[in-house]
């Protein structure tokens, strides 16, 4: 058997010609890409606009935002730059929020129907626009807006059927939990108390 022949059937064998398994690709999984690895523009612009007012300074653009809200919008942004990067979009030397385009983002929204609900979809575009113009307020990102738009008219909100409990179950639960009270020797007379009241408040709440 020649070389040639060797490697063929390893290949098919489904076992390299060391002897070891092939690696199987392994897709990278989806993050929210932290601040510290975004482009060097953005790093710089997001510093600026979330810097606090200082005695005579202004601070940034976002200085109002609250430290969660700030958090979140740096969040989405940072899946978005993930999305870029996963695909070979990342371009690290580009200019302050250069990289959010149509083309991008059109991408970027593909990916998010194929694996979130249309609420999800529609706040993550809406808090990248937001984060966009926070990096840079002098850009006009009225395309974006428009899609944004358009996805919150597309939003269905996913059925919580499955979490409603039947009236009777809750009756008898609130029945359930004033019994133990009563019988639990080991409780003190106000956790007694608590759970008597806690009981009796589910038990009447399903009657009215």
């Amino acid at each position: 058997m020649t070389t040639e022949e060797t490697q063929n059937n390893g290949e098919c064998g489904g076992v390299s010609p060391s002897g070891e398994p092939p690696r199987s690709f392994q897709t990278p999984p989806i993050r929210s890409v932290p601040i510290a690895e975004w482009t060097i523009s953005d790093r710089s612009a997001w510093e600026r606009a979330t810097a606090p007012h200082i005695r005579l300074g202004k601070g940034g653009a976002g200085r109002h935002l609250a430290l969660i809200t700030q958090g979140d919008l740096a969040r989405r942004y940072g899946y978005f730059i993930d999305h870029l990067m996963r695909n070979d979009l990342f371009e690290p030397g580009a200019w302050t929020a250069g990289q959010v385009t149509p083309n991008r983002v059109e991408s970027f929204v593909e990916e998010l129907r194929s694996r979130v609900g249309s609420v999800t979809m529609a706040q993550t575009i809406h808090k990248l626009r937001r984060a966009a113009q926070l990096l840079d307020p002098n850009r006009d990102f009225a395309w974006l807006a428009e899609i944004e738009k358009d996805l919150a008219m597309l939003m269905r909100p996913s059925s919580k059927d499955h979490r409603i409990v039947d009236p009777d179950r809750l009756y008898e639960a609130g029945l359930a939990l004033i019994e133990e009270a009563i019988d639990n020797p080991a409780l003190t007379p106000l956790r007694q108390a608590r759970q008597v009241r806690n009981g009796l408040m589910i038990a009447l709440l399903t009657l009215c």
